[in-house]
Parts: structure tokens; C-alpha cells; sequence
């Protein structure tokens, strides 16, 4: 019997990108899953669409409607709820502007099962394009972030071994279901980005393996619900860069690495951004040092 996979979309002012991501679903060669959309109070017309959508198409689809938009990492923690009570084997997070190749989650799936792996992610392309937008990723020690692999590059082969990689995105990402029993869910301080990057380093520290699959195939349309760096994105991404570095790494470790980013950004971005948009990053920055400190954990 094949394992059946749980596929968790968080969705907001998706309302452009939800047919081509309903159409690539429906055409899979495995057929083995549950679709769970979660949405967070979409003010498009996303949700209506989703309902016309999932009435079309050959596999089950569970709408969640949440009654605010409780952001990325909340949505995913109710949806991934949803879809282990619901039994499901595996648990697939899928941002829904992307599409799929037909054999995408056949070969996801594979690929893991045959590397006895616990994580899997794709090759993923900038959409319409053989242009990566990733391919896999890792941990930086000199700045502390996360870096995507091959972003903005060419495919010419480069980046097609099958291998374990340290980080991925939960752009798209498999994940066994008893992984999360282990690493805990999405922590919901972050609202949306590094949420992901938080649960990668959690599961890397216990020892989960996450492998990257290059068979598998998917296109992502970038930026659609938060814009690309919008104020919004800024504003999040500056902020929880902080917050994870509070968190999880040493005291002189975080002190160089939030040291390096403040001084990359004052230097790179002063005459690239507009004044109000750089002061924003400063902002953000010290949203981030308050939201740890009112933390109970530290």
C-alpha cells in the first residue's frame, strides 16, 4: 500500500497562481495524496476559487478557513495538525505558486525512500525558466544565514547529484510524519519567513537527514503574497534574522553574525534603497532583539 502524503498550502492572495497549481496537482503520477488548504483570510478572492477548484479535480482537497491571517508558520502548524490526524503517511509543504512537472512527487517520494532519508526537496526553477531558484541549500558560518544553492544560475548540470544538503526552503519539502514528533512544528514567533530556516536547524541538530532530489522537478513564482522585498518582507525578514540568531546560536557567535548583517546592510543598502526603506531594516532589527527578550525560553 503506498503511503499517503498530507499537502500543506498556506494560502493568501493566491488567486492568480491557484489554477496552475490545482491544474499540475491533478495530473501526478502519484496519486496517493490529500490536499490541505489553509487559508488565512484571503482579501482576494483566493478562497472562492479554491472551492471551484477542488470541485474539478480528481483528488480529495480539505479547505481550512482560519479567521485571520495568522501567518506562514501558523497556518502550516494547523494544517500539518489536520493532516496527521487525518493519518497521512508524510507530510508535503507546498507554497501553491508553483507548479509541477507530472512526475514530481513520484519522484520526490523515491528519491527519499531509496536515500532512507526523513527530508526531501526538489530542484526548484524561477518559473518559466531553467534558471535555479534553488537547489537545496546550507548554513553560512560567516554571515549566519541560509543559502539557496544555484539561485539565479543557469541549469547546465551542476547541481544533478542526488545528496544530502543542511538546508532547503519549505518552498516545496517531504518531510516523514515522524519527524515532527521529534523536532516539534513551526514556531509561530516568526509569523512568516525564517520559520522554515528555524525548523531545518532544529531537525538538523537532532540528526534528521534531508536530501536533495534533482529528479524532481518544480517552477516557483516568486513573491506573490508578500512581494519581493516589499516593506512587509523587510521588515519580517530583518526582524526574525535576529530572533533566530538570539535563539540558536552561541553568545559570540550571534554577536558576530548580527554584527556582520547590520554592517552589510548599513554599507550595501544606503545608497540602493530609499532612506525610508533603509531605516526600515534598522527597525526591524531591534523588533527582533525586543521579540526574543519577551521570550520564555531564552
Amino acid at each position: 500500500m503506498n503511503p499517503v502524503i498530507g499537502i500543506v498550502t498556506v494560502l493568501y492572495n493566491g488567486e492568480k497562481v491557484l489554477p496552475d497549481f490545482f491544474a499540475s496537482l491533478n495530473v501526478q503520477t502519484y496519486l496517493d495524496f490529500i490536499l490541505y488548504v489553509v487559508d488565512n483570510k484571503s482579501p482576494d478572492n483566493a478562497l472562492a476559487l479554491t472551492k471551484e477548484l477542488a470541485s474539478k479535480v480528481g483528488f480529495r482537497t480539505v479547505i481550512i478557513e482560519n479567521s485571520d491571517n495568522f501567518g506562514v508558520a501558523k497556518g502550516n502548524n494547523i494544517g500539518i495538525r489536520r493532516a496527521l490526524e487525518d493519518g497521512c503517511d508524510l507530510v508535503l509543504l507546498s507554497n501553491n505558486d508553483v507548479t509541477l512537472e507530472i512526475n514530481t512527487i513520484e519522484s520526490l517520494l523515491s528519491g527519499m525512500q531509496s536515500q532512507h532519508a526523513s527530508m526531501a526537496v526538489p530542484k526548484i526553477y524561477l518559473y518559466g525558466t531553467n534558471t535555479f531558484w534553488a537547489a537545496g541549500g546550507y548554513f553560512d558560518k560567516k554571515s549566519g544565514l541560509n543559502i539557496h544553492r544555484g539561485v539565479g544560475v543557469t541549469d547546465t548540470g551542476q547541481y544533478q547529484k542526488n545528496e544530502q544538503v543542511t538546508f532547503a526552503a519549505t518552498c516545496f519539502m517531504l518531510i516523514d510524519k515522524n519527524v515532527f514528533s521529534r523536532v516539534g512544528l513551526m514556531d509561530e514567533t516568526y509569523f512568516v519567513y525564517w520559520d522554515d530556516t528555524d525548523f531545518i536547524y532544529r531537525a538538523k541538530t537532532l540528526g534528521e537527514v534531508l536530501w536533495y532530489i534533482p529528479e524532481s522537478l518544480v517552477h516557483h513564482k516568486e513573491g506573490t503574497s508578500t512581494g519581493v522585498l516589499s516593506d512587509f518582507s523587510i521588515r519580517y525578514l530583518y526582524r526574525n534574522l535576529i530572533y533566530f540568531v538570539l535563539k540558536h546560536y552561541s553568545r559570540p557567535y550571534a554577536w558576530w553574525v548580527i554584527v556582520y548583517n547590520v554592517a552589510y546592510h548599513t554599507v550595501k543598502n544606503i545608497f540602493k534603497w530609499p532612506h525610508s526603506k533603509w531605516m526600515l531594516g534598522f527597525r526591524a532589527y531591534k523588533e527582533g532583539f525586543i521579540l526574543y527578550k519577551n521570550k520564555s525560553f531564552k
